[in-house]
């Protein structure tokens, strides 16, 4: 591929992912095995990966070390990706990397028959510009799954981290929880010889925890699982909570949470305890949760006249986790507008019956929308046969923008929702 080609492919979208490591790690061979110079702490997960990442980048920063932090997908930009202590890498730096990447990939491309994935392909960069800016702890976050994500080929991190999981991606992952407990356990990597691996995860399913238990067992990992937060109260929707460690030892009181919604002190919770079990002092701690930054999850994009909230819950877990929020937040609901664009793969049933069953649509509107430029994305009408076929009337509109200004015109608050790919059309007009 000429670069100019290289560099289109390698920010397109790819609508079907490939779960295997013969590419990545015929690339990174390519590259020098940059992943092995360096330290990380892998997410995996089914919701909360992202919010858990950016707690744990914050206090890790905040503690003094250099962190680099790399997630998916991207809002807006691919450099959202790939960040260092919160500063994204600059457009020049990522044209760099792509040059000496494209080298590596034409080799795997003669070696293989086949290029490597565009995941594949920033994966691959990320960890080259890490070990080039002297990273000391990467925060990084799988992409689909776990023991078959290209970001597995690292060596045992210093934790592998599991959130609360899920049935999403069933078609890659299987479908039942413990098969999907099973495809992210494979993050869980045998230490060398006479040490002890960590694993630390959230509260979950008795079946998804037996197979964790197991996983760890097998593989001379100490597992921790976090306790509750304890809640304390809230201010313009950030949550105060305190916490006590999973061993009892240490808790932590009136920490504030710097992401809004009534779900991420439990994402705190689970990176507070990783800092801890990795001996990062409270005032690091404190100083991290307060001051991390999370796009597209329950943002607040304007406080009043009306309220506007964007959120990118888009399966039954998150819709859930959506609507305990608006009834925490509105405890005097008097109905709202939904502005909701899915993935076609996406288990739409599950997220309108979870959303019909809060009670949350009886006074309130269903505003469909498809997502632009995305082989995935649902078509507004297909939304709206699904939620109907859930007693849950919904309407159509042709663009975002033109569902935003009539949600606007009703004076209600407005919740976008539905996928986190919407969230650039949204910038758009916004």
């Amino acid at each position: 591929m000429q670069n100019d080609k290289f560099k289109t492919y390698a920010n397109s979208f790819q609508a079907i992912a490939r779960l295997r490591l013969e590419s990545i790690e015929c690339l990174l061979n390519y590259l020098g095995n940059p992943q092995n110079d360096l330290r990380f702490i892998h997410v995996a997960g089914t919701n909360g990966k992202g919010s858990v990442c950016n707690f744990l980048q914050s206090i890790f920063t905040s503690a003094g070390y250099r962190t680099g932090k790399y997630t998916s997908p991207n809002l807006i930009s691919v450099c959202e990706r790939i960040s260092i202590d919160g500063e994204l890498i600059s457009e020049p730096d990522m044209g760099n990397l792509l040059k000496t990447v494209e080298q590596g990939v034409r080799q795997v491309v003669a070696k293989l028959g086949d290029s490597p994935t565009q995941f594949e392909i920033w994966t691959a960069a990320a960890f080259l510009y890490f070990k080039e800016k002297n990273c000391d702890i990467v925060v990084l976050e799988t992409g689909l799954g776990g023991s078959r994500d290209a970001t597995n080929i690292i060596p045992c991190p210093l934790a592998s981290v599991i959130t609360r999981l899920d049935l999403d991606h069933t078609e890659y992952l299987g479908d039942t929880i413990e098969k999907i407990a099973a495809e992210k356990a494979g993050i869980i990597k045998s230490p060398q010889e006479g040490q002890t691996g960590l694993c630390v995860t959230a509260k979950q399913d008795v079946e998804a925890l037996k197979v964790l238990t197991e996983a760890c067992k097998s593989r001379s990992n100490k597992l921790v699982v976090t306790n509750p937060p304890n809640l304390k109260g809230f201010e313009d929707f950030r949550e105060r909570f305190d916490y006590t460690s999973a061993d009892a030892n240490v808790t932590i009181r009136d920490i504030e949470c710097g992401l809004c919604g009534i779900y991420q002190p439990e994402n705190g919770a689970l990176a507070i305890e990783v800092a801890l079990q990795l001996g990062i002092d409270q005032e690091h701690i404190i100083k991290g949760i307060k001051s991390a930054i999370n796009p597209a999850r329950f943002e607040v994009i304007r406080e009043k006249d009306p309220v506007v909230i964007y959120d990118g819950a888009h399966n039954k877990n998150g819709i859930s986790a959506l609507c305990a929020c608006l009834k925490r937040y509105f405890p005097r609901w008097h109905g709202g507008t939904f502005v909701m664009g899915f993935m076609g793969d996406k288990d739409m049933d599950a997220a309108f019956e979870e959303l019909k069953s809060s009670g949350l649509t009886e006074k309130s509107r269903i505003f469909a929308v498809q997502v632009k430029d995305n082989p995935r994305a649902a078509t507004a009408q297909q939304i709206c046969d699904r939620a109907k076929e859930r007693g849950i009337e919904a309407i159509p509109f042709d663009s975002i923008g033109e569902a935003y200004q009539k949600a606007l015109a009703l004076s209600f608050p407005v919740i976008v929702c539905g996928s986190l790919y919407l969230y650039k059309d949204f910038y758009e007009i916004i």
